[in-house]
């Protein structure tokens, strides 16, 4: 193995441990793993494959920042750029909370599957969820503490809504065959502002209500 490739395995290493822990370990294991599955990732995160908006009524206000800047590896799926301040993530931490308090005899926090770490949204009956929700075993979102940014899990049509409103992306793993994470499993931008905030609550909301398959979860 050459100096330069041995450079840029200690920078690319480097670069992947700052960006905080995820749902592999943070050793080089971790790292040649997320390496690999670097060769499965989606060509594009901006694509929802089924989603129609023929029917959808559901709407979401443009984002008017730049989409940020997102890590290359696929685990754990990050930002680069646009990071919220502490405060604003310890409010979109709270919106997660929040959902669950309001629908608690159809929801709870508990540790993310995903992520293995940290607090998740819950769909608390399986017979309940609608496909994509079984997918993730009844995880709804999760917060990211380390830049601020969720991973939600929505419909077809609502996940390209929020990404064509400039929300958010797919992860690059979303769909992918023996991966296991849906179609619709989407990044949302950490908030850089309470009006942000808010509006990431509407979508938190809205994947909230479309968790059932039997209708409005509510």
């Amino acid at each position: 193995m050459g100096e330069a490739a041995i450079r840029y395995i200690k920078r690319d290493y480097s670069t992947w441990t700052a960006l905080g822990p995820g749902g592999l370990p943070s050793n080089p294991f971790g790292w040649v793993v997320t390496t690999i599955l670097r060769a499965f990732k989606r060509p594009d995160p901006l694509t929802v494959r089924g989603a129609s908006n023929s029917s959808n009524t559901w709407t979401l206000e443009p984002r008017l920042a730049p989409r940020p800047f997102i890590a290359p590896h696929p685990v754990p799926h990050r930002q680069l750029s646009g990071h919220s301040t502490p405060s604003l993530i310890h409010q979109i931490g709270g919106v997660i909370a929040d959902e669950a308090r309001r629908n608690d005899s159809l929801l709870h926090l508990g540790r993310s599957r995903l992520e293995r770490r940290g607090d998740a949204l819950y769909l608390s009956d399986p017979s309940l969820a609608d496909p994509n929700i079984s997918r993730t075993q009844c995880e709804i979102a999760h917060v990211h503490g380390s830049d601020g940014s969720l991973h939600v899990v929505m419909t077809e049509d609502d996940a390209q809504t929020v990404i064509s409103a400039g929300w958010g992306e797919l992860h690059p793993l979303a769909g992918r065959p023996l991966i296991g994470l849906p179609e619709s499993y989407v990044l949302i931008y950490a908030p850089t502002s309470d009006h942000e905030v808010n509006c990431i609550a509407h979508i938190v909301r809205r994947a909230v209500h479309t968790a059932c398959i039997t209708g409005p979860c509510q």
